[in-house]
């Protein structure tokens, strides 16, 4: 890992050739922006995936010097993630501008995955058969790709569809690391937490047989009448969940 840092900026990059001054110069008229908020903005440049927060000076230097292992959570989990040979895309640089010496704003960059959908999309949209590949085959991955991120540790607070993307359904990756953390006992609260969230993606148009196949696969230490009792609570929140949600867009409107 390299790290740099002068009056503007500090950084710390993976790539010994990435130079933050072309980055600096070319992100704002050059950026594709895939989404903008009043917080947060994430673009397209080159062959890299950008996060950039938009914090008002004051509020962006308080959460930099107070806050700084949540602002830099996404750099530091995609590196954990990629030593431990969890799929994610590839982290690049991190970059912090400074302002007075103080940090205000940052850019986070990893690989950009062309041609991915979230897993969501791909099923629904049947992109997985033009792909060539099963929903046996796709859910055996996801079985894979559950129990490793609970065997090192690994919590995503929404572990959704949207949340985790696939190229051509053999590999899944986990993306929108800033609700990622380490947990070293993964109970099973957490891993229904998960499960919730992964039924609540796909139970509109996956038959009930083959997610309930997940979850009991997943949760294969525990007793068929402890699975049925789980498999039960699982439906009943997400239900809530679903509630909550349409409650939530209702309140925006």
């Amino acid at each position: 890992m390299v790290y740099k840092s002068n009056s503007r900026y500090r950084i710390w990059s993976n790539e010994e050739n990435f130079d933050p001054e072309i980055f600096l110069s070319e992100i704002s008229n050059k950026g594709i922006v895939l989404k903008k908020t009043a917080k947060v903005s994430s673009f397209q440049w080159r062959s890299y995936f950008v996060k950039k927060t938009n914090y008002p000076i004051y509020e962006g230097i308080f959460r930099h010097l107070f806050l700084s292992n949540r602002c830099r959570n996404a750099w530091n989990i995609s590196n954990y993630l990629i030593h431990a040979h969890i799929p994610t895309p590839k982290p690049i640089a991190y970059l912090e501008m400074l302002n007075y010496s103080l940090p205000y704003q940052h850019f986070f960059l990893s690989e950009y995955l062309f041609d991915s959908y979230n897993i969501e999309i791909f099923i629904k949209d049947d992109i997985y058969s033009r792909k060539g590949i099963t929903l046996e085959d796709f859910f055996n991955t996801m079985k894979e790709f559950l129990l490793l991120l609970w065997e090192k540790g690994i919590y995503h607070k929404d572990l959704s569809g949207k949340n985790l993307l696939t190229v051509n359904g053999k590999s899944i990756y986990l993306v929108d690391l800033d609700s990622t953390h380490l947990i070293n006992h993964f109970t099973i609260k957490y891993k229904i937490r998960n499960l919730i969230q992964i039924y609540d993606s796909f139970c509109d148009f996956v038959d009930e047989y083959i997610l309930k196949d997940l979850i009991f696969t997943v949760l294969n230490d525990s007793s068929l009448k402890e699975l049925t009792i789980i498999y039960n609570k699982i439906k009943e929140l997400q239900k809530q969940r679903r509630t909550q949600h349409l409650r939530n867009m209702q309140s925006q409107k």
